[in-house]
């Protein structure tokens, strides 16, 4: 092992965890769940210094494939918790996601081979990061998106009225009682997640009272473990952010992701970045691990118009807009969990779409930006398909940070959007 940290305890602190992983780890595998908080407490009960830790995460992530993803993470959670642990003001959290088609990852590994149990998990996760300071509550909102396997229904026998900190509310009936934040619908065919998602974050942001009260949403999966949410809420705390993103391109990020899934994203990040400069310091758009200030999350979501995956550009967006630099990026331990997702091939296509729409709404024309919303709104799923097909190697192997800049013209990708 390479690892040239410069304390021997540290050193030997990391290469005893890492023995502890035989395998990879897996989302369905209750005893990897278990290992990776075992770890975390482990390290806790060391009683290191919290920037020594931070320096250590940043260390271990670029070594990449030397130490497992299960080390890397428990030291996250640490650090995570470390934070929380310290927090002296009434704070409540509020953790909000959207389920839809979720039947069988709502369900323990032994009834599906998909099955991640992922609201026990979410439960047991959230429990472990509050457990110790009594200044720090949370509560959870399951929102069903009209899922037509009725996944709502199945979280609430899950849940059996067992966790009152934990409601499952249907979007379809926000829409019924015209709510603010989804008032503009007509029924839940009209929305792919995102009006699940505003809708949950708008329940959560009536319900709390306490000045420390921050809103996260998150993904249905357990691709991001909620353990790491100390990290999101340290930069609302600390530092005044109104925003805290976490985000799959940092230094030390830890990422599982399939190859495919990465490449199409380089390709939107570089065509969404025509036109929408303010949000430039931004990569990770799309990470499902957000949160906000809930007083500023007011501020933002009752009048946001999209309602499908492209709704967390707009929430970012107008936050810049109304408080230049409010949005903190934060390095996370993320794995692909691709078997259940609900999103399709030609989700990206869509946001972009979205983004045009944004653009024309929020951002004042010029010719440059004008011409490259054109070429989105005319992009149709061939066009699409042959553009991640024919792709510029500049965009296809610059480094995710690059991408901000000017690499290709539009008249490059016009030419190769026609077969």
């Amino acid at each position: 092992m390479k690892l040239h940290y410069k304390t021997q305890p540290m050193i030997d602190l990391i290469k005893r965890l890492s023995a502890k992983w035989k395998e990879d780890i897996n989302l369905t595998n209750e005893k990897h769940q278990q290992l990776v908080i075992q770890q975390a407490e482990f390290i806790l009960g060391k009683n290191f210094d919290y920037s020594e830790l931070e320096k250590l995460d940043v260390e271990l992530a670029t070594l990449k494939e030397e130490f497992p993803i299960g080390v890397k993470l428990a030291l996250k959670l640490a650090i995570s918790k470390s934070f929380t642990n310290a927090i002296k003001i009434d704070t409540l959290i509020s953790f909000v996601f959207a389920v839809y088609n979720e039947h069988n990852r709502m369900q323990k590994p032994s009834g599906h081979p998909n099955g991640e149990d992922l609201l026990s998990n979410k439960i047991n996760q959230l429990n472990w990061l509050c457990k110790d300071n009594p200044k720090l509550r949370w509560q959870m909102f399951v929102v069903d998106d009209g899922c037509p396997n009725g996944s709502g229904d199945i979280a609430h026998e899950i849940l059996q009225d067992n966790y009152p900190n934990v409601h499952v509310v249907f979007l379809e009936d926000g829409i019924k009682n015209k709510h603010p934040a989804v008032h503009t619908l007509n029924s839940t065919n009209e929305s792919r997640k995102g009006a699940s998602i505003q809708y949950g974050m708008a329940l959560a942001a009536e319900s709390g009272s306490n000045k420390n009260h921050i809103i996260i949403f998150t993904d249905a999966d357990l691709s991001t473990h909620l353990g790491q949410a100390g990290l999101l809420v340290k930069p609302i705390i600390n530092m005044d952010k109104k925003v805290s993103i976490a985000s799959r391109r940092e230094v030390n990020s830890v990422v599982i992701k399939k190859g495919l899934r990465n490449t199409r994203g380089k390709l939107f990040i570089y065509l969404w970045k025509r036109l929408l400069p303010e949000l430039n310091y931004i990569i990770d758009t799309q990470c499902g691990f957000k949160a906000f200030s809930a007083d500023h999350l007011k501020k933002i979501i009752y009048d946001a118009d999209e309602k499908k995956f492209a709704f967390d550009i707009e929430l970012l967006l107008k936050s810049e807009l109304l408080q230049k630099n409010s949005i903190e990026k934060i390095a996370i331990a993320w794995i692909d969990s691709d078997a259940e997702s609900t999103t399709g091939g030609n989700t990206y296509l869509d946001m972009l779409h979205s983004i045009v729409k944004m653009y024309r709404r929020y951002i004042p024309a010029n010719p440059e930006a004008d011409s490259w919303a054109n070429f989105i709104k005319n992009l149709g799923q061939e066009d699409w398909d042959h553009l991640l097909d024919n792709m510029p190697e500049v965009i296809a192997e610059a480094n995710p940070s690059n991408l901000n800049r000017k690499l290709v013209k539009v008249e490059l990708l016009t030419n190769i959007k026609k077969p």
